[in-house]
């Protein structure tokens, strides 16, 4: 398994052609917008990659047929010193899938991930028809310096491992805030932007749940997308009712479903 060197990782695209929007993180590391390592099976001509994304997404492109790379991608998971005591292994082909069967990989639940893909017309024609009016003592704020600020350092520290600055956040990120007494309450943000992709991260706290503020924000986030010729995009666990609900409501369809390994400890 040889590491890539950023100036390298350009070679590993034609692996990712046909997978385009369900890796948005991957395509974040290779425009090096986000840190992130890419391993392959030969420098020379590669055959199969795999790319771990700052955030602790991590997927494998290619073929799946060189063993030797495969016992040192096991390998590499099996080293919790490699994680950051988290990790989400994506695979997009049955091929992928039948290859890691044979592995033990300590502390990792083999799950579903559904992709979707935003349906332009259905988002104009269903977002027509969307008003929601936030209450009184409820404020929208977009992305700016200040609460970028309070968002990474306190509402959600994750942003400060995939995006390495406040400031980097603000140029490249996307973020939609409903707040109360200067407090998040719902955001709608950009964990991953790459390949002209936005990935759609949306909380509310449960207090403020089924409101419709996840809605609010996320209509925000579309159309800002849309505005800087981005196409937003979104992805979740297959048992996650809610989010598959939310997609739908905001026109999206669902395009394909597959297995992850996801590390928690």
């Amino acid at each position: 398994m040889f590491e890539l060197s950023r100036n390298e990782f350009t070679k590993v695209l034609p692996m990712f052609s046909k997978i385009q929007n369900k890796a948005v993180f991957a395509f974040s590391v290779i425009e090096q917008t986000q840190k992130g390592k890419i391993f392959v099976n030969s420098k020379i001509d590669p055959t199969a990659a795999f790319l771990i994304s700052c955030g602790g997404f991590y997927c494998l492109v290619g073929t799946a047929t060189d063993h030797r790379f495969n016992d040192a991608v096991a390998n590499f998971l099996n080293n919790k010193d490699n994680h950051i005591g988290f990790y989400a292994l994506a695979m997009f082909t049955d091929e992928w899938e039948r290859a890691f069967q044979k592995y033990r990989l300590v502390h990792a639940n083999k799950i579903k991930r559904t992709y979707f893909r935003l349906n332009d017309q259905k988002f104009i024609e269903i977002s027509k028809d969307i008003h929601i009016k936030i209450n009184e003592g409820l404020h929208y704020e977009v992305l700016n310096e200040d609460i970028s600020n309070r968002y990474r350092e306190d509402f959600y520290t994750y942003y400060k491992l995939v995006w390495d600055s406040n400031k980097h956040f603000n140029e490249r990120g996307i973020g939609h805030f409903i707040t109360k007494e200067n407090k998040i309450i719902s955001v709608c943000s950009s964990p991953y932007v790459g390949g002209g992709f936005a990935e759609i991260d949306i909380i509310t706290i449960e207090e403020h749940k089924w409101k419709g503020l996840a809605t609010k924000v996320g209509i925000g986030f579309i159309n800002d997308c849309r505005s800087k010729k981005l196409i937003p995009n979104w992805s979740c666990h297959s048992d996650n009712q809610v989010s598959i609900s939310l997609a739908n409501k905001l026109g999206f369809d669902q395009i394909a479903e597959h297995p992850m390994y996801w590390y928690n400890v």
